[in-house]
């Protein structure tokens, strides 16, 4: 019994000899269960570089009630915090902005795309942002916990 699989950019040649009609259709199955997954382009979701600048009251004017996770709040309930976290979210991909509660200045954007990129340059399309570091901003990749080679997000910190 064997099995031989070529595969190329396009196409997947599978030769069986000597393989009974059963195997020859779960093999078929299980490889196009592999081959399915396809990443989606990223599309343009936040302009990021049209937030830089302003302050949360803008920011919340340019992209609506927040979505924030931690019961509804858009404000800490402390008035003693000096951080706190809004979260926006549009066709399955977040952005989460983090201010200064006094100043109401933001300091830092997070993108969380819905599905992990292997290029840090697809997640940066989703923020309309065409450079890793500028005189307004720089950013780092995040990693998924169980993967070094995959970015989950980005963090956009304000200069």
């Amino acid at each position: 019994m064997e099995l031989q699989i070529y595969i190329n950019r396009n196409m997947m040649i599978v030769k069986f000899n000597r393989l009974k009609p059963v195997k020859h259709i779960l093999y078929i199955l299980l490889l196009i269960c592999l081959s399915c997954k396809e990443q989606k382009p990223p599309q343009v979701t936040f302009d990021v570089p049209a937030l830089i600048g302003k302050n949360i009251d803008e920011v919340r004017k340019v992209l609506g009630k927040p979505s924030s996770p931690i019961a509804n709040r858009i404000e800490p309930s402390n008035p003693k915090e000096e951080t706190f976290e809004n979260t926006f979210e549009k066709n399955g991909e977040k952005l989460f902005v983090d201010f200064n509660t006094k100043s109401r200045r933001i300091f830092r954007l997070s993108i969380f795309p819905s599905e992990d990129y292997d290029n840090l340059k697809d997640i940066m399309k989703i923020g309309n942002l065409d450079a890793i570091k500028t005189q307004q901003y720089y950013l780092e990749g995040r990693h998924p916990i169980l993967s070094n080679t995959a970015f989950s997000g980005i963090d956009i910190y304000i200069k």
